[in-house]
């Protein structure tokens, strides 16, 4: 089971971005387990509430991308969500794949591979916690406290995750530059940070590392990954975990 610790020397994590998004329809049961059988040392998945309190594994906000439907996945119930065909615009072969729910990718997860939960607050009322307090409720239920780490843009749901259950790995995504990062984002708790290509340098990254923060690249999917060697992250996001990894070793090799 991979460690949420810094890796060692040398080593770049491989996180599977919504599973294995090139291997398979985002964020369904195919692409966990493709992510999983590529080799991937997390899984991402993204997580929001229903209207009636169900953590679902969805990464748009809205039905629109998809379905042509404006609604936002907040205002809908489970039960209006769990019939929804969300494989067959992958490909014919991923026709009538479901919604998941979170507690059950959970239940898979434990003792088979570690876990980045993002958590899509998306435009909700500040003080509304209920995304995250379910989503660490059905952490802890499934005893999977250790093997996940929980990301958000919303630092102030992170701080409260952290006063909340400060055992909880926390991850902040930090997109734009900014001029002392440490400082920045100091009030979340995180041991992780997010950065995002190309708004990122080596001394943005060496700051965060110098702080103790593992440090993940996200938004290379297709670009040289030889550039998450030259700014020495700790982990990089891809869309297929295989190829990446073959990828950096490549890069390494040639180094």
């Amino acid at each position: 089971m991979t460690s949420l610790d810094r890796p060692e020397s040398g080593r770049i994590l491989i996180i599977g971005h919504r599973g294995a998004e090139a291997l398979a329809p985002e964020n369904t049961w195919p692409a966990f387990k493709a992510g999983y059988e590529a080799g991937a040392d997390l899984l991402e998945l993204d997580v929001q509430i229903t209207r009636d309190g169900q953590a679902v594994v969805i990464h748009d906000f809205t039905l629109q991308p998809r379905f042509g439907d404006p609604r936002w996945v907040r205002d809908l119930e489970w039960d209006e969500l769990r019939g929804l065909d969300v494989g067959s615009w992958f490909g014919p072969d991923f026709a009538g794949e479901r919604i998941p729910l979170f507690s059950d990718v959970l239940d898979w997860a434990r003792e088979r591979v570690a876990l980045q939960v993002d958590l899509k607050h998306g435009l909700v009322d500040g003080d509304d916690d209920r995304l995250e307090m379910t989503a660490l409720d059905l952490i802890e239920d499934a005893d999977m406290s250790i093997q996940v780490v929980v990301s958000s843009w919303d630092q102030v749901a992170l701080a409260r995750i952290r006063t909340r259950r400060p055992e909880i790995t926390l991850a902040v995504n930090l997109r734009q530059r900014v001029p002392n990062p440490v400082s920045y984002l100091a009030s979340t708790g995180a041991r992780w940070v997010t950065v995002f290509w190309p708004q990122v340098d080596r001394q943005m990254v060496a700051q965060l590392q110098g702080a103790g923060m593992i440090v993940a690249l996200a938004n290379l999917f297709t670009r040289d990954y030889g550039e998450a060697l030259r700014l020495g992250v700790d982990a990089v996001t891809a869309t297929d975990p295989r190829a990446a990894r073959l990828a950096l070793a490549r890069e390494q090799d040639h180094g």
